[in-house]
This record gives C-alpha cells, structure tokens and sequence, in this order.
C-alpha cells in the first residue's frame, strides 16, 4: 500500500513520523482559535466593543474556516495533500500579524480582518488531513483519528493559558503572532516534502454529488447540531466562568485548558472505542456525556462541583466523538469522493455552526451568559437524539 499523501511505502516508523507531523499541525491549526476565549476581556476593552459585536465577527471568521473546506478537501485531491497543507499553515500564521494593525489603531475591522483571513487560510487543513488519514492508515482509522486528535489535542492543550500570559505581559496582539510564526516554522518540514508528492489521478467528485447522498443526510444532521453547540462554548466559556460563575480570569483560562488536556484522553478512547464497538454506539454515549456535562456547570447549586464536572465530561466526550465520526463518514464516502465529502462535513460543523457565536452573543448582550449556554444546551439535546438515529457502519478490513 502506498501512503498517497507523501508518496512513500509503508513503513510503520515512518507513518508514526508523519502521523506526529499531522498531529504538530492539526495543533496550530486550532491554536490559531482558542487563543482569543481567555483574552476577550481585553479585546473587548482594548477595541471597546460589545459582546454581540465580537460574537458577530468570530462567527463570520468561523463560517469561512468551515467554508474554505469544500475547497480545502478538492484542493487537496488537485495538487497534493502535502502542498495543501503547507499553504494553509504559512498563509494562516503569515495573516497573524494584521493582529499588530488592530492592536495599534484599535479598530475592530481590522480584527476581525485578521480572524477572516486566518481562518481562510486555516480552512484546508482539515479535510485534507481527514481525507489524507481514511485512504493511508486503513485497518485501523479511527484510532488514526484519534491519535491524529491527541496529536492537535496535546499541542493547544496549552494555548489558552500560554495565551494569556503573552497577552497580558506584553499584548493581546503578540498572542497571536507567536503562534503565528510557530505555524510557519512548522510548514518548512512540510515544503521540503512538497517533491514527493504526487497525485493518484482519480475521478474527483463534486460538493453537489455529496449532498446526493442519502446515507450521510443523518450524519450531516449530527454535524450541524454539533456545531451549534461547540462553537458557542468555545468562544464564551471562559467568559461564562468570569462572569456567571465569579472565576478570576486566570483560573478561568487555566479551566478551558483543562478541558482540552480531558480531551487528550477523549481523542484516544473515542478512537480505540470507535473500533472495538461502532463510532455509533460511541457517538451516542459522548453525545450523552456532553448534555450530562453542560446541565451540571447550568444548574449545579455548588458552582466548583459544576466546572469540574463540565471540564472532564464535555472534555472527554467532546473529543471522544470526533475520531468516531470522521470514521464513520470515511466509511460510508467513496474514496473518490472523500476530500469533497469531508470538505462538506467540516463546513457544516464549523460554518453553520458557528451561527451560534453570533446567538450567543446576541442573548448574552440581551439577557445574559446564562441563557446562551441553555440554547446551547438545547443544541446539545438535539445532537443525542439525531445520533440515535445514525447507520451502524463499521470499516471493511478485508483489503
């Protein structure tokens, strides 16, 4: 078998080699959208805007990270997995530094300039790794997946409260541009492979053929849903804490670290799971987890009881879901097909989805954080029932 992203045989060592390149990657790539949650504070001040007003960019900035994947999963079939992947990382953290322009002159075009052209260039990564992974490491994708996931997982685990710190000592902005110059560093190792890369030459599908598909209509549902709610949290969890739940703002950065050091071991298990029993019985079980976690930080009377239980359930469960449904629609996509499916998939969770952050922004402003956090709730509960309703496929290991 050859692994077609990179062009060389498979060899166990050098698969490892390039699944930590992956992961180092997929870390940056959401590193570059979990540094602003513990900084809002400040942005809002420094940039003197309303909550509403910032939710309303990040979702814009947010819709095109989940639009730029249907091009992202063609573009990477086109001109090779490796050359797309190295454009998304320099492009990404080159667009960083119009941080420094917002920060002077204090002008939220200008952020929300950055964030839309970060997330543009960001947009590729994904369904160009997913793709990548479901036709190279067969036998065991979904655990892939997950250590795939560990790989990003570990990496950002520390950006929100390394974030933090840089934007307190020496502001906001620099936040943003370190991680930005760590992206480019990191896509050398990637432009030095661009050579061996080489296209399979396969009929392509199209973004139409697969929204054709019956099968995935469920999944597609799953995803949306999925969106609705992690897009919100993401954004004002860390405000939610300050806020609602009366946590020094350090301590809340630390707290959505700590949800996303929960979901190192969450990417692993949902993947090791997803292999051993169906990603449908583990989508049901996290997408349970998840609700359990949001009604405890909502109406738990003992406020540290709620946090904790919210960072390990939603931390865990949260991650565990993502290797067991990127296997699932590998499963039940063409191969020819797949760059264009999973561009779709990530679209739907990351672009609708990030309607959310404007919601949420909008009845934060309206009414409080609280009753955000019930919408997102409600979105939660609608993600369980739809995965109730998902076909039971599990990977074909006669090859």
């Amino acid at each position: 078998m050859v692994c077609q992203g990179f062009g060389m045989s498979e060899q166990p060592q050098g698969k490892r080699g390039y699944l930590a390149f992956l992961g180092a990657a997929h870390s940056f790539n959401h590193a570059l959208f979990v540094i602003a949650p513990p900084l809002l504070s400040l942005i809002l001040l420094d940039l003197n805007v309303s909550k509403f007003a910032i939710g309303t960019v990040t979702t814009v900035a947010s819709f095109i990270y989940g639009l730029g994947a249907l091009a992202g999963g063609p573009l990477g079939d086109r001109i090779g997995e490796v050359k797309t992947i190295t454009l998304s990382l320099a492009l990404s953290g080159l667009s960083t530094f119009v941080m420094l322009a917002a920060g002077a002159t204090q002008q939220l075009y200008l952020y929300a300039l950055a964030l839309i052209l970060m997330a543009a260039w960001a947009s590729f990564y994904h369904p160009t790794a997913n793709a990548l992974i479901s036709k190279s490491f067969r036998g065991n994708v979904a655990e892939t997946m997950g250590l795939h996931g560990v790989g990003g997982t570990l990496g950002v685990v520390l950006t929100p409260t390394i974030a933090y710190f840089l934007g307190v000592q020496f502001g906001w902005p620099w936040a943003f541009i370190t991680f930005g110059v760590l992206c480019i560093l990191l896509a050398l190792p990637f432009a030095k492979k661009l050579g061996k890369t080489r296209n399979n030459g396969r009929n392509r599908g199209s973004i139409i053929e697969v929204f054709r598909m019956r099968v995935l209509w469920s999944l597609l549902a799953l995803n949306v849903a999925i969106g609705l709610f992690m897009k919100g949290i993401e954004l004002f969890f860390p405000t939610y804490l300050v806020e609602n739940r009366f946590i020094d703002s350090a301590s809340a950065a630390i707290a959505f670290t700590l949800v996303l050091a929960a979901g190192v071991a969450g990417q692993w298990l949902g993947g090791k799971a997803a292999d051993k029993v169906g990603s449908k019985k583990v989508l049901i079980v996290t997408m349970a987890g998840i609700c359990v976690g949001l009604m405890a930080l909502l109406f738990s009377p003992v406020y540290i009881v709620g946090i904790a239980s919210f960072i390990l359930l939603y931390g865990v469960c949260f991650y565990a879901h993502q290797p067991a449904l990127n296997a699932l629609t590998g499963f039940l996509s063409p191969e020819n097909q797949r760059g264009a499916v999973y561009g779709v998939f990530f679209f739907t969770s990351f672009g609708v989805g990030s309607i959310s952050q404007f919601l949420a922004g909008y009845l934060a402003d309206a009414y409080s954080l609280d009753v955000s956090f019930y919408l997102l709730l409600v979105f939660a509960l609608i993600a369980l029932i739809l995965s109730l309703k998902l076909p039971d496929k599990r990977e074909d290991k006669t090859f």
